[in-house]
């Protein structure tokens, strides 16, 4: 019994590599290349159809960044064509890994490309990373049935290192610390010759007012801002956030709460507020 059990076991073992899935063959890898850039041809042509039909699976589930995943080929096809209603999007997949097992196959690469608003406009850089998922269908053709990526690019509003939106937010500090010592100098580097300002839907008379900060009239006491939140658009700038400004105007004290907007622009390398919309928050 011992001699046919070990027969049956060496058997076995030498049949494990008959057995095995196929890994990375040549073929199969190419063929996966062969995808992507039928895909890029069916993207960068605008068709909707071609890029579901000659791509997904029928299940697919694809997860575009910042919002659910779209799941099945009507789905796919829809936000597919409704991208394409606004924009051109000229590009190309470049596959930097691709590896299969048996029937299973994985790709990661990065996307480049511009697209270009059908509406009119400036075209822009589209730069995403992406890993794929694909399987092997019965008539020995490979499509995807999961594919995710994100941007490489910074989000609208934000800079790559941070440091022009941490600028901003350095500004906002330094007014608010000028503001209680009385600092002129502080205040007219940070606030642009064009500046205007907008409280409660009404324009302030800002000449006025800086007249009579600089002579007394207003004694800030404390300036605490919070909730500070900038976006910054190349050479311009938005800072949203909530300021608590206690003190007196001509000897009348006076405690307030607002909810700020301000607007920057760069000039000569330095943010300055250019107009600030402040609305009262009511207790």
């Amino acid at each position: 019994m011992k001699t046919v059990a070990s027969v049956v076991l060496v058997s076995a073992v030498l049949l494990l590599p008959a057995c095995a899935p196929k890994v990375n063959a040549p073929a199969d890898v190419q063929a996966i290349k062969d995808a992507s850039l039928t895909w890029d041809k069916a993207w960068s042509g605008s068709n909707a159809e071609a890029v579901v039909s000659g791509f997904y699976t029928a299940d697919a589930a694809k997860m575009d960044p910042n919002q659910p995943a779209l799941v099945g080929q009507q789905a796919i096809r829809a936000a597919s064509q409704k991208y394409f209603d606004q924009y051109t999007d000229e590009g190309r997949s470049i596959l930097e890994d691709v590896r299969v097992s048996g029937d299973l196959a994985v790709a990661k690469g990065i996307y480049e490309g511009r697209a270009t608003p059908k509406a009119g406009g400036s075209s822009a850089q589209v730069k995403d990373k992406f890993v794929t998922a694909f399987q092997r269908q019965a008539d020995g053709s490979w499509k995807a049935f999961w594919d995710i990526y994100n941007s490489d690019l910074p989000m609208p509003g934000t800079t790559a290192d941070g440091a022009d939106e941490q600028a901003v937010m350095q500004v906002e500090r330094d007014l608010a610390t000028a503001s209680v010592k009385r600092d002129i100098a502080v205040i007219e580097r940070s606030v642009a010759k064009e500046y205007t300002s907008v409280a409660d839907g009404k324009a302030d008379d800002v000449m006025k007012m800086m007249a009579e900060f600089k002579a007394g009239a207003y004694q800030i006491e404390s300036y605490t801002v919070s909730n500070l939140k900038v976006h910054v658009f190349g050479d311009a700038a938005i800072a949203t956030m909530t300021q608590a400004v206690k003190g007196t105007y001509k000897g009348t004290a006076f405690s307030k709460d607002y909810r700020i907007t301000d607007f920057f622009i760069k000039r000569d390398g330095r943010w300055q507020v250019v107009n600030e919309q402040s609305t009262t928050i009511k207790q």
